[in-house]
């Protein structure tokens, strides 16, 4: 007689990968319902190759600017060389050009007005008739300013009809153009359009025109009685979409209110060429002009309630359904943010050419830490960058993005270290932070997390790093790893522009790091908190873990 068989007792350990939440921070799902791949929260993390990488560091490029910079106007030039590229920036007092690195970076304009609106603008290039390009730049409180490549001048539009002057277009005797009125410039279809402050109205000159007087004039359109929300006209963008016999730009007007217009055509002189195909309600808009940004070949607009994409309004998605706005997962936050700060100044948008991302500007009070929100263009995953110094501007000239201070300074967004300054000599690591979803591990059942190992990718050796276990909805921070030498030479790192080759420390490849940390508590539901320094390019790839279970109580 065979003896009975015996059931293999199940073991005592088990053992499990958690998925690295390359989906982001989310908000909005339930308790254990979140899917592994979001995170609670995620600091200086951004959805990248293999996994989640640190965000990259800033340098300090201009300092000695006369106070906060309100504005970052980037000009690309016409030789391939780059050689007549430029960036300046703006303050309360004027326009300073700050295209190379400087303790003292020259004010090229000085504006008539400096108050509580000058310096906050928006700016595009543009080529006139005659082939030469420029830089069209229209200032809150001062008005339509023009700079040219040939020359490298800047002057202000005045009224008339001469010489980098403007008038509205002969034939129209009411209303009048005032120049310093236009607060908001954009190119469409080969003309510039501008809003007057205050009003529902733009002006448009003739295509390829810079300035303009007398038959070669400004026109005014009055977009206001368009506006069932009421408010002001905010702000206009080009809006590029295929209507299906090839791609078509059309003219998207956003107001005060939140209403969104949009035309379509060329002339809008003529009613038989131009006309508007659509208008819906966003909701309301925070505060500013910045709320609108290209994204992926659509257009995406902040309002109070979200960033929403104009391609989900035009297809007759209703405003109330809150899973077409790209915030979706992070709409709580952001109603937080939003509902605290929307009549600040400093909201705004821009595309991180380097980091891959969609940044939002969130306004703080003065000397309070700031923070952005950033949407990974690669895994649309919500993060939160913090410990950069990000004002009231951000954007992208050439491969970087640069952005102004609170205490005047400019500042590119680059590297792998914070806060390196001009002299090359002061810096900190980046530091990231990041809390997975809270999960089950697939019972009910209390979990005692025995053993974390993470797998860290890096290209500059070791990286600090310290990990735990979390129960019972505990949301608290990781502690901080221990601190690495702050100095360059100690870290056998080099700057870009002082480091030489045979001689300078590069990155290279990724290695490799597995670092096993016990673990304490108990809990049936479990989430790891893992904190880290980072000096060079890093990525968390992934996290192993080693677990008891035990009964209900």
């Amino acid at each position: 007689m065979m003896p009975a068989m015996r059931k293999t007792p199940l073991p005592s350990i088990r053992h499990m990968t958690v998925p690295i939440p390359i989906g982001g921070i989310n908000t909005v799902s339930a308790g254990t319902t979140m899917p592994a791949t979001d995170s609670i929260y995620s600091y200086n993390l951004i959805g990248a190759e293999y996994g989640l990488r640190s965000r990259l560091g800033w340098r300090e490029w201009c300092t000695g600017l006369d106070g906060e910079v309100r504005s970052i106007l980037p000009f690309a030039g016409s030789t391939k060389d780059g050689a007549n590229d430029r960036l300046f920036a703006t303050t309360q007092t004027g326009i300073w050009d700050v295209s190379a690195s400087s303790g003292s970076p020259t004010e090229v304009v000085t504006f008539v007005t400096q108050g509580s609106d000058s310096g906050y603008g928006n700016c595009c290039s543009f080529t006139d008739l005659n082939g030469y390009h420029w830089l069209a730049y229209c200032d809150e409180a001062n008005g339509y300013y023009t700079y040219k490549e040939s020359g490298a001048s800047w002057g202000q539009v005045t009224y008339g009809s001469g010489a980098n002057q403007m008038t509205e277009l002969s034939g129209y005797g009411f209303p009048t153009l005032d120049p310093t009125k236009l607060c908001f410039v954009l190119p469409w279809k080969n003309r510039l359009w501008f809003v007057e402050r205050d009003t529902g109205r733009a002006w448009y000159l003739g295509p390829n025109q810079i300035v303009g007087g007398g038959t070669a004039g400004a026109a005014p359109f009055y977009f206001g009685s368009r506006f069932k929300a009421g408010g002001d006209l905010r702000c206009l963008a080009s809006w590029t979409i295929d209507g299906g016999s090839g791609p078509d730009d059309r003219l998207v007007a956003l107001s005060g209110g939140g209403d969104i217009v949009i035309y379509a055509g060329t002339d809008p002189a003529s009613v038989d060429t131009f006309s508007i195909v659509g208008v819906w309600s966003a909701g309301s808009v925070p505060y500013g002009r910045r709320l609108v940004n290209d994204f992926g070949g659509d257009l995406v607009v902040l309002t109070s309630t979200g960033i929403i994409p104009i391609s989900r309004l035009s297809i007759g998605n209703p405003i109330v359904d809150r899973t077409q706005y790209s915030t979706f997962k992070i709409s709580n936050l952001f109603n937080q943010l939003m509902a605290a700060t929307s009549t600040l100044k400093g909201w705004g948008m821009a595309l991180h050419p380097q980091d891959a991302c969609l940044m939002v500007l969130v306004p703080t009070a003065v000397n309070q830490a700031s923070q952005q929100l950033v949407m990974s263009l690669t895994t649309r995953g919500w993060h939160i960058y913090r410990d950069m110094p990000v004002g009231l501007c951000a954007a992208p000239w050439g491969n970087t993005l640069w952005f102004g201070t609170q205490d005047g300074r400019v500042c590119a967004n680059d590297g792998y270290l914070d806060g390196v300054t001009r002299a090359g000599t002061g810096f900190t690591t980046i530091n990231w932070s990041l809390l997975t979803a809270y999960q089950n591990l697939g019972s009910p059942l209390q979990k005692r997390i025995e053993l974390i190992r993470p797998t860290v990718l890096s290209q500059g050796g070791s990286i600090n790093f310290q990990t735990t276990a979390k129960y019972k909805w505990d949301l608290t921070e990781g502690d901080l790893p221990q601190s690495i030498p702050q100095s360059i030479a100690a870290m056998g790192k080099s700057l870009w522009d002082t480091g030489l080759w045979d001689t300078a420390v590069w990155g290279g490849a990724y290695s490799t790091q597995q670092k096993v940390f016990g673990a304490a508590g108990v809990g049936p539901e479990a989430a790891i908190a893992i904190r880290g320094s980072a000096s060079s390019r890093m990525t968390l790839a992934g996290i192993d873990v080693s677990f008891n279970v035990g009964g209900m109580l």
